[in-house]
């Protein structure tokens, strides 16, 4: 069973993906995701790279959606999103495959010089791409970044995904890593 701070953290992460913010996550949702990526790191409408990404956001879509799509209707709702994070979460290795998943597609698009750090300003972009306004980034980075080094770790940023999703704790930073909620 989640709990009421799980819950408030996966709608802020439902209203991520949901960028017309209709209440429900279709396949368009994931597309605009690729682009907005793609006008925030200036990669070009023709480009390869922007194709590997709409490629990459549609498979994310088909597997949620042939999970969590539990009225078949093409739409992912809260309340499925919702129980689909509940059974995720109940089932160790599946859920350790999904965090594995979005820690990877973090890296991959926003480690712009593949140091294998996130700097505060990637970590800016994000929010740009996920809907949530950029001035909450800074005070969010500050408050994740714990050894003040300037960077996340692929170590730092698995720890906090991991707090994030599973955590019950209502004063970990973790709750913040992705603005308000």
């Amino acid at each position: 069973m989640l709990t009421e701070l799980q819950t408030r953290k996966l709608l802020k992460l439902f209203c991520m993906y949901d960028g017309d913010q209709n209440g429900y996550l279709v396949k368009k949702d994931f597309e605009k995701i690729a682009i907005k990526i793609a006008e925030v790191k200036n990669i070009g409408s023709r480009s390869p790279k922007l194709m590997g990404l709409k490629e990459r956001f549609s498979r994310i879509w088909k597997s949620l959606s042939s999970k969590a799509d539990a009225t078949g209707d093409k739409k992912v709702g809260l309340s499925e999103w919702l129980d689909y994070y509940e059974e995720l979460l109940g089932d160790k290795e599946k859920y350790l495959a999904e965090e594995q998943s979005l820690m990877k597609l973090i890296f991959d698009v926003f480690d712009d010089n593949g140091d294998g750090k996130i700097c505060r300003e990637e970590w800016a972009e994000l929010f740009k791409v996920y809907h949530v306004h950029p001035a909450y980034a800074p005070a969010a980075f500050e408050k994740i970044d714990a050894n003040g080094d300037g960077f996340l770790s692929r170590e730092e940023i698995l720890a906090l995904i991991d707090d994030f999703f599973c955590g019950n704790d209502e004063d970990s930073v973790a709750n913040s890593m992705f603005g308000p909620y």
